[in-house]
């Protein structure tokens, strides 16, 4: 991928092991030479594994098969959460951070299927920037915005830390004990063209 133009590479499945031992050693992310033998230091790609697969942190996911709350905001309404939303979500970044060596984070939001209800997304999103950025007047320090994974990749490489380096690939690959996803990619391969 460094080849081909790429800054980066983020993804979400790997070994419940490796991330495990990645979380534990604040290692989520590092540089991949993916190809050591034959390619060398041209292949190293920042690499980052996401925190929670792909999908947004528990609790915050707003589309319609999700059953997590919207954010309610009119306060003439009698379950008004944004304090425990912000609440929530202050905790689960100050969680996530203690696995990441900058103060940068990554935050994905949806999952497989997801954004079906794409303005329900967007609008509980923009509510969550609202109300955790106002936190900042009472000494937050989490300043949330939108962003794409090349912003994200710039200013964590501003942060100059020295990345561990991974020179093998990332399979075989379980979520569970004795749960292995590697004949997925490889089962049927007359359907694949081979």
């Amino acid at each position: 991928f460094a080849r081909f133009g790429f800054d980066s590479l983020f993804f979400g499945r790997l070994d419940y092991q490796d991330k495990s031992t990645r979380e534990n050693t604040t290692t989520m992310e590092m540089m991949w030479r993916g190809s050591p033998n034959n390619l060398g230091g041209p292949s190293d790609l920042f690499t980052g594994v996401l925190p929670n697969g792909y999908g947004a942190p528990s609790g915050y996911c707003f589309d319609i098969g999700c059953h997590d709350p919207d954010f309610v905001d009119d306060p003439r309404l009698h379950d008004v959460n944004v304090k425990e939303k912000v609440d929530g979500f202050l905790s689960a970044m100050a969680s996530q951070a203690k696995h990441y060596r900058t103060n940068h984070l990554i935050v994905t939001m949806g999952s497989d299927f997801q954004y079906q209800a794409a303005h329900n997304w967007y609008k509980n999103l923009d509510k969550l920037i609202k109300y955790v950025n106002a936190r900042q007047s009472n000494g937050s320090k989490l300043n949330l915005l939108y962003s794409t994974p090349s912003c994200y990749t710039y200013q964590v490489n501003r942060a100059n830390k020295t990345w561990t380096t991974k020179e093998d690939d990332f399979f075989p690959y379980a979520h569970r004990p004795h749960s292995f996803w590697s004949g997925y990619f490889t089962s049927r391969p007359t359907l694949k063209g081979y």
